[in-house]
């Protein structure tokens, strides 16, 4: 081999890298998030300033990759055609020069200069983007006029193909749907803690939530009857635990005002009732039950109220909701000084693990080591259970789903406090 075909072995070696670099660079930086490269742009900084080309001039980037690898695989193609033309040349198989030549480029070009790089690109976009970026700009400062002229040709034909569209709707936004997925697939990841995921996951849960399916009953609901002495009164109120309560003239359903229980407070108990009750009370707040409950959120804020009544259709009421009962969507269950906590029983025992009810079903996924389909609608245990039960289920109610036992074992009339799951043979499952 002499030194003109030692060149050429070099030069067909950095071609074979070079497209592997623009390969790579190819997959790796349109793989590379939209919406986080135009916050690394807006952040500024070493990352946002490499980003900066490619979130505000996408065409010309790409026209840089495809050009660089052009001009790379057709010198390789010419440089190994070449080189074995001059290997096999006066043998006896020198008409097999240019076959063998495209045939093991072609494979080069497969395995080492798309395949491979592209495969690594989409895995290590996050590391690879930023310097394949750098690298990418002095190459395209390099060949400016060429690049500019094809990102113009380009951007004229899209344009004119994309005329229409562009007219009728601007650039489709991420889902809530979508953005559930990204924050299970973090909590999966490790990125945030199962907490964390539960409260994101509620935050989306809330826009399809109404009234009717957080507020407490009214046959649920601690109530004063006007007509009652204050001592009654406030021994009722006093043994509620609440701050608030409701107040009904002789049924229930009547209600006329909402008692705050500090109200009560230096007054004696020899007042007549009914009269200081029409002082002291506040004139409810009535909802429907059909209200979104982030318009009912907005409805406190805005008349600085903690408790609305809840009415059907035909005007009657048939609840109360609070402004508790709407950050418990989010926060999960809020536990006051009156509030029993259930009993906190140990993480793991004779392979039955505990729970809350509003940890996701990752952490189930992630705590027995199995794997669930996923459900429209449902994050977590408590989510799971509610649907499969159809309302919200008693203590003690054991369901088996997907080859495991989940048993409530302690909820309230809106929530799953805490459960128990374990792994279930299909035996054991066909015995329940």
């Amino acid at each position: 081999m002499d030194d003109a075909d030692k060149l050429s072995v070099l030069v067909g070696v950095l071609c074979l890298v070079g497209s592997m670099f623009f390969s790579a660079s190819e997959t790796a930086i349109t793989s590379y998030d939209q919406r986080r490269a135009a916050r690394l742009v807006e952040e500024g900084g070493p990352q946002g300033k490499a980003l900066r080309q490619w979130v505000e001039q996408p065409v010309t980037v790409l026209s840089a990759i495809l050009l660089g690898n052009n001009v790379v695989n057709t010198l390789l193609t010419a440089t190994a055609t070449a080189l074995a033309i001059r290997q096999l040349e006066g043998g006896v198989h020198d008409e097999y020069a240019v076959p063998v030549a495209v045939v093991a480029v072609t494979g080069l070009l497969l395995v080492f200069g798309e395949i491979l790089p592209k495969a690594l690109g989409r895995v290590y976009w996050k590391t690879l983007s930023v310097p394949m970026l750098r690298v990418l700009h002095v190459f395209g400062r390099l060949t400016l006029p060429v690049t500019w002229l094809l990102a113009k040709i380009t951007d004229s034909i899209v344009s004119r193909a994309t005329a229409g569209e562009a007219n009728g709707a601007g650039p489709a936004g991420i889902t809530s749907g979508e953005l559930g997925y990204l924050v299970r697939q973090a909590e999966r990841e490790g990125t945030i803690r199962s907490d964390q995921a539960a409260m994101l996951q509620g935050v989306f849960r809330f826009e399809a939530k109404t009234v009717r399916d957080i507020m407490v009953p009214l046959d649920r609901v601690t109530a004063v009857d006007m007509s009652w002495d204050l001592e009654q009164i406030t021994r009722v109120a006093m043994a509620s635990g609440h701050s608030r309560l409701p107040v009904y003239v002789r049924d229930v359903d009547n209600v006329r005002g909402v008692l705050h229980i500090k109200q009560l407070v230096g007054l004696s108990a020899t007042e007549p009732g009914e009269d200081t009750l029409q002082r002291i009370m506040r004139m409810p707040v009535f909802v429907s039950e059909s209200l979104l409950i982030h318009d009912l959120l907005r409805r406190f804020k805005e008349q600085r109220v903690h408790l609305a009544i809840v009415v059907d259709d035909a005007g009657d009421a048939v609840g109360v909701v609070t402004l508790e009962d709407v950050l418990e969507q989010i926060v999960g269950e809020i536990f006051d000084e009156s509030d029993r906590l259930p009993a906190v029983s140990p993480a793991e025992r004779f392979g039955i693990f505990y729970l809350d009810g509003q940890d996701s079903l990752a952490r189930v996924e992630e705590v027995l080591d199995v794997e669930f389909d996923e459900i429209d609608g449902v994050d977590s245990i408590g989510d799971l259970l509610c649907r499969l039960a159809g309302q919200t289920p008693i203590a003690g109610s054991v369901f088996v789903w997907e080859n495991v036992r989940f048993k409530v074992l302690a909820a309230d009339a809106r929530h799953i406090i805490r459960v128990s799951i374990e792994v279930v043979e299909l035996g054991d499952e066909e015995d329940d």
